[in-house]
């Protein structure tokens, strides 16, 4: 056999064998639960024994001889011979340890090592021939108990010889059906396709570029189809790089074990959404800081059973796990029913570390004294351990979960837990992001870190307090930076008005001042070159519509070169005042104009995305509008529809549309149909709206006019159906919408599929 056959067949051996191994380890740790004994030996058995076979096509003479150890061992497991025994996993599981730094060892050499293994050998050997009758354990050994959604199945109690060689040669059958639907591939070949896809975005924003110069019908319409494709093949090439998060989560009921085991402690792991799908470069970043946090409530969160029995809990501590997501972006939860946070002894041990002066811990919220466990050297432990005390790790987790762009907020009651919530993108290569200018150039923030967009007419509106620019926001300061200011640029901005770009950092937010603000787009992530990856506050570079390079701005890099964190605590006593002046049942609400100049409002908590779309961009399947957003097509309420007199609906398109006029206004239209096509150049503003997770829709509005928070103190009756009340907002009587009844009045269909699926 030639040398390039033998090193195809070790790499196709060490694939098979890291996936049985996985799998063993999983069942290794379902054992422990009787009620799925019996199909857990089995296929730990038969891993096994399949491992041991490979070996004998390979000279890997040690690696056979620990897997027929532990084979004999699992061979008198599933007679019954002897007992399961908490001796017996922890062995088990040493076993599955040995045999994956065997295949390590093969992976880097492709020889076994010269490392002896014959104790474990021994050991296996020894529990092996210990007979026993099977008894229910009495051991005082730490409870660990795996709780995942099962699928009932019917046991099958006949163990005749036929009938098990029949369930054996369909199981086989099974199992050759369902790896046929499945091919392995390179992960550099997806990242080349995920690359190419790139490069067809940014061609594809050039192109629509293109057509707004050009006022011609049948090129817009072709430039739509383009970027309808274009979105498809992103969205399918993506899918094939997404691994489901539960190749992280596989690993925890054995770290939840071990840690339970050295810490005395009794978990109960509970998974949830374990199929959730996350980009594969995305898995890799969050696979450590998950771990950590797993650490982290079981050594510092979940009591000891004494103490837990002494609080009136129950003696197994619960850990639980949750993803799930949530306004295009995945939401991991991870917590605990532990002691939770004290807050005053997190206090007190900053002060003693020297991270925190007693003015600031005397001033601090609940939210920052929680966030002092992300503090570098920061650690409630009184010594060092092998678990804990070094004070690293915590702020380890918040930097990586950051690079990612995505954030971790606590919520902790003393003596209830701790929960851990991240939000984090499905991808990093394709992003939304906002375009702005500044210094005559480009950059691109991305959507994820976007507050609100805020544009101030009059410059009065800017007070300095502590020697910070602020802006005084829905009564809120919110500190401002200078984006030319920070670059050292020339601004060319108009000084009769500034745009803000509001954007959140970890649980503060500040207002970015550039020269204009351009739209929301689709950008293509690409890596900086060696000489600029120090720049703290670029991420990355994308290319834009017109061929021109737009740098990513970091906004946590932009926030800690600027010392926006320290201004943002200087503020924080003054925010405070305010609010409790302003204290009452306040509500974010987003005001527009609808029809008839009617002044209306939605709860922000709905409002999605504000976007402003071509007219002949709006397609029809059957009687319903849609559009098409971010590669999803959307239905389109038009509210003209919804809110005016019964003779003058129509199904034959938007009863009317929205064009910008030359001096940057809004111009009402006549209707549009089938005869009348609207040109290329008329706009619609759409809200697009989410009352439920399953359902987004987009509103049609006359004109987008402020997001501002009222207590809604006075209120009145309906006016007409779909508003559900009128408030006074600013001085006007607003008319609050009911978005459910205005889903229900164009298209009841839509909710039915919202609410049954």
């Amino acid at each position: 056999m030639e040398l390039n056959e033998i090193d195809d067949d070790i790499e196709a051996f060490l694939i098979e064998s890291y996936e049985n191994l996985n799998q063993i380890e999983r069942d290794i740790i379902e054992l422990e639960k009787a009620s799925e004994e019996g199909e857990a030996l089995v296929r730990v058995y038969r891993s096994l024994h399949t491992l041991k076979g490979n070996c004998g096509f390979l000279p890997f003479p040690n690696l056979e001889s620990l897997a027929h150890a532990g084979e004999n061992l699992l061979s008198c497991l599933r007679d019954r011979t002897i007992a399961i025994t908490p001796d017996i996993i922890s062995t088990l599981l040493q076993t599955v340890d040995s045999i994956r730094q065997i295949l390590s060892q093969i992976q880097a050499t492709k020889q076994e090592g010269d490392r002896d293994y014959s104790e474990l050998i021994e050991a296996l050997t020894r529990l092996s021939e210990i007979k026993q009758t099977p008894k229910p354990s009495q051991s005082h050994e730490p409870i660990v108990n795996i709780q995942t959604p099962q699928i009932d199945t019917e046991a099958q109690k006949d163990t005749a010889g036929s009938e098990s060689v029949n369930n054996e040669l369909t199981e086989i059958s099974t199992q050759t059906t369902s790896e046929s639907a499945y091919i392995r591939v390179n992960v550099d070949l997806l990242d080349q396709m995920m690359n190419l896809v790139g490069e067809l975005v940014l061609a594809r924003n050039q192109v629509i570029g293109f057509s707004t110069k050009f006022k011609d019908n049948g090129f817009a319409a072709t430039c739509q189809h383009l970027s309808l494709l274009t979105a498809q093949l992103q969205e399918g090439v993506m899918k094939t790089r997404l691994q489901p998060i539960s190749s992280i989560w596989q690993k925890f009921p054995r770290v939840t074990r071990d840690l339970a085991i050295a810490s005395g402690k009794q978990v109960e792991v509970e998974m949830d959404g374990a199929d959730t799908e996350l980009d594969k470069s995305i898995i890799e970043t969050i696979k450590d800081p998950l771990t950590h946090l797993v650490r982290n409530c079981i050594d510092h969160g979940i009591e000891l059973p004494a103490e837990r029995v002494a609080c009136g809990k129950p003696s197994l501590g619960r850990l639980f796990l949750r993803v799930f997501h949530e306004s295009g972006k995945v939401n991991i939860e991870i917590g605990d029913d532990g002691r939770g946070l004290n807050l005053e002894r997190l206090k007190g041990r900053a002060q003693q570390l020297g991270l925190v002066s007693a003015v600031q811990a005397a001033t601090m919220s609940e939210s920052e004294a929680m966030n002092l466990i992300f503090l570098s050297g920061f650690s409630t432990a009184e010594q060092v351990t092998h678990l804990s005390g070094r004070g690293v790790g915590m702020d380890i987790v918040k930097s990586n979960i950051e690079k990612i762009n995505g954030t971790v907020e606590i919520h902790s009651q003393q003596g209830q837990g701790t929960t851990f919530k991240i939000k984090i993108p499905l991808t990093l290569a394709i992003i939304p992001a906002l375009i702005v200018s500044s210094g005559g150039n480009s950059y691109a923030i991305p959507q994820a870190s976007l507050q609100e967009l805020v544009r101030l007419e009059a410059l009065n509106t800017i007070e300095i307090l502590y020697d910070v620019p602020v802006y005084r926001l829905r009564g809120n300061l919110v500190p401002l930076v200078y984006l030319n200011q920070v670059l050292q640029q020339d601004s060319v901005s108009n000084l009769e008005t500034l745009s803000l770009v509001i954007v959140q950092v970890d649980n503060y937010r500040f207002g970015l001042v550039v020269d204009t603000i351009e739209d929301i787009q689709d950008i293509v992530v690409k890596p900086l070159g060696r000489q600029l990856k120090a720049l703290s506050l670029f991420a990355g570079a994308t290319i834009l519509g017109d061929g021109t390079v737009a740098l990513i701005i970091d906004v946590v890099g932009l926030a800690n070169r600027t010392g926006i964190t320290a201004k943002q605590k200087q503020l924080l006593n003054e925010n405070a005042a305010n609010s409790q002046e302003q204290a009452g049942d306040r509500q974010t609400i987003l005001l527009f104009e609808g029809p008839q100049g009617a002044r209306m409002g939605i709860p922000l908590a709905i409002a999605f995305r504000l976007e402003e779309i071509l007219a002949s961009a709006v397609g029809k399947v059957a009687n319903q509008d849609v559009f098409q957003s971010y590669g999803q097509i959307l239905p389109l309420i038009d509210l003209e529809k919804i809110f005016s007199d019964s003779d003058a609906f129509s199904t034959r398109g938007l009863s009317a549309t929205r064009c910008a006029n030359a001096n940057g206004g809004l111009r009402q239209r006549n209707h549009f149909n089938d005869e009348a096509l609207p040109t290329v150049a008329e706009t619609l503003q759409i809200i697009i709206v989410s009352p439920y997770s399953e359902l987004s829709v987009g509103l049609v509005v006359d004109r987008i006019l402020d997001i501002v928070e009222e207590p809604l103190t006075i209120k009145g009756i309906p006016s007409r159906p779909g508003v559900l009340f009128c408030a006074v907002i600013q001085g006007q009587i607003t008319e609050i919408l009911d978005i459910e009844t205005v889903i229900r009045i164009a298209n009841p269909y839509l909710l039915q599929l919202a609410t049954h699926g």
